[in-house]
């Protein structure tokens, strides 16, 4: 009896320790002691390129060659299924690479595992890993930028071929409108015909409506095929800010601490009247700007540098309302940015025959080393210079967020 019970328990235990794992070449799997171990990572794709990954665990009773297998199907074997390899026998990671254009199809979802074949012909394969192919080409819609009441500009990073193969793209551009789930059959299109590069783009959508979400996605259309971006959103400017003035700019994303222009709610007073003098005569401040982003600057700089008390600057940074401070005197370009915005949406400035002070703003932008500055025409839609003393112009503080 014991020595039943003793054969009994041995043969349990033999079975119990068996290492599983082990296929012939059609994929069936054997029970053997000692078989290798393989782990399937997971695949990188670049330069039209896969690199297959893959960790050999334990190389068991030995092996003669490793790789890799993949198809559409899961559970793919060397038989029924594309296959790259190498002879070696060491453990540890390894990698193999597979060329796209010849291999896969495009935007497919694919399974590979990895294998050993062991010295006596069996394969031992890794575990499922799943993974989708590029389509042909991808295109980013990088920003929105320079984004005023009714009209943006739209930008791409350049367009990422991801194989050898001719391409020959017909259009590229952007479409977009106030819903979500827009293509160039249902949104407004801005394109670039008989493009020749795959270079990033830009263009300007106009004729928007302000204070507006719009969908937007890049395109890029080869003959009856498109390439779409993911889609994304931006919003025009025209929002009431905190101080009840106009969101007029959006440069679409927040860099030096700043992303926003708003303009006070109505234009500066000093002693009851709204005409104000830049100041500072015969005081040449220099080295003012008149890019975008450089009205603060400016302002800083003329206030150290003149000691008029109602000088426009002075007055502007001085200025508060609805308990927001930390105004500025706008440069060139801001005040163009204003009248862009207002232009056919609200008035900034009107024309009346006998009153030229209903039209002009100053900008903290000088003309080096002479007693002149940059004003707006905020009727017409241009800028000149005049002296410094005019007494006929307006000031509209700004502040930015």
């Amino acid at each position: 009896m014991k020595k039943l019970l003793f054969l009994f328990l041995s043969l349990t235990l033999a079975s119990c320790g068996s290492d599983g794992g082990r296929d012939d070449e059609n994929g069936t799997t054997n029970n053997v002691n000692a078989s290798p171990k393989v782990v399937t990572g997971k695949p990188t794709f670049s330069n039209a390129q896969f690199k297959f990954a893959g960790t050999v665990t334990s190389s068991g009773s030995g092996y003669s060659r490793r790789g890799f297998c993949w198809a559409k199907n899961i559970n793919p074997t060397v038989i029924n299924s594309k296959m790259i390899e190498e002879y070696t026998n060491t453990t540890g990671d390894y990698q193999l690479v597979a060329t796209y254009s010849t291999d896969f199809e495009k935007s497919t979802t694919y399974y590979v595992r990895a294998y050993v074949a062991t010295n006596n012909g069996d394969i031992i394969y890794g575990d499922n890993v799943t993974f989708v192919t590029p389509a042909k080409m991808d295109i980013t819609f990088k920003i929105a930028k320079a984004i005023y009441t009714t009209s943006a500009t739209l930008s791409t990073d350049d367009i990422a071929v991801n194989y050898l193969e001719a391409f020959y793209p017909d259009e590229k551009g952007f479409c977009y409108r106030t819903s979500a789930g827009v293509n160039i059959s249902n949104g407004q299109i801005i394109k670039i015909s008989n493009p020749n590069n795959y270079s990033a783009y830009e263009l300007e959508a106009t004729a928007l409506l302000p204070n507006t979400t719009y969908y937007v996605r890049s395109y890029v259309k080869e003959g009856a095929q498109i390439y779409y971006s993911d889609e994304k959103t931006f919003k025009t400017a025209g929002a009431i800010g905190a101080s009840g003035g106009y969101v007029f700019y959006d440069k679409g994303e927040f860099t030096d601490g700043w992303r926003y222009l708003e303009a006070a709610p109505s234009n500066l007073t000093y002693n009851g009247s709204d005409k104000i003098k830049w100041g500072c005569t015969f005081n040449i401040i220099n080295q003012t700007q008149a890019v975008m982003g450089s009205g603060p600057a400016n302002t800083t700089r003329i206030i150290s540098q003149c000691s008029d008390a109602n000088c426009a600057a002075r007055l502007c940074a001085n200025y508060t309302v609805n308990g927001i401070g930390n105004w500025f005197l706008p440069s060139e370009e801001e005040l163009m940015a204003f009248y862009k915005s207002a232009k056919n949406v609200y008035n900034i400035a009107s024309n009346p025959w006998n009153d030229v002070s209903q039209k002009y703003y100053w900008s903290s932008t000088e003309i080096p080393g002479g007693n002149s500055a940059r004003i707006l025409d905020g009727y017409a839609g241009y800028m000149w210079e005049y002296n410094k003393d005019y007494n006929m112009v307006r000031v509209r503080p700004f502040r930015r967020f």
